[in-house]
């Protein structure tokens, strides 16, 4: 009886030069695939809007992806495969109803000339940075984070307290305090 010829073990496979070419052109494509998502949709917001389900296994696909990056066996089929993923993550967040980014942003003159952009959410900052990377870019978060910092300065305490007590009022300037100036805590006298 003949004996079946042996597959060669993927552990000992050496991959040629044009196979090292159509790996990287495929990992090339599905980058692709993903910068434009992640303009559209925000970096790795996607998998959070398709769905608990959804999201796992697009997670075991992606492992799937890196274990075969790291051995260079099976990329491109498994490239293909993380693709078809990634559209049915953006089709199971159209369903359930999320929206792509908008973009929206306020803007702010800030006293060195440069332009303030004010965003809704941490995801909305590439997106808008990525358009116009000239503005200085932060979410509402972040300045809300920023300002509950700066208020745990007796200064910036002070400031939240003149703020609340006179509805409307305005910051028109902000400047260091000196080491000669003392805070002004006396009486108003009126």
């Amino acid at each position: 009886m003949a004996k079946r010829p042996r597959k060669p073990s993927k552990a000992y496979f050496a991959p040629s030069a044009a196979h090292e070419r159509r790996m990287q052109q495929s990992l090339h494509d599905y980058d692709e695939v993903v910068s434009k998502l992640e303009l559209k949709w925000g970096v790795d917001r996607l998998p959070w809007l398709a769905g608990q389900d959804l999201r796992e296994r697009f997670e075991a696909q992606m492992e799937k992806l890196n274990q075969s990056i790291d051995t260079r066996v099976d990329v491109e089929h498994q490239v293909e495969v993380t693709k078809r993923g990634l559209a049915a993550l953006e089709q199971a967040a159209i369903n359930n109803g999320a929206e792509p980014l908008s973009g929206e942003y306020i803007e702010a003159a800030m006293p060195d000339g440069r332009v303030l952009a004010i965003v809704k959410t941490s995801y909305d900052v590439a997106k808008v940075k990525r358009e116009s990377r000239d503005l200085v870019v932060y979410s509402a978060d972040e300045l809300a984070m920023m300002i509950a910092k700066m208020e745990e300065d007796k200064a910036g305490a002070l400031l939240g307290k003149i703020k609340d007590t006179f509805p409307g009022s305005v910051v028109e300037s902000v400047r260091p305090k000196t080491e000669t100036e003392e805070l002004i805590d006396d009486a108003i006298p009126f």
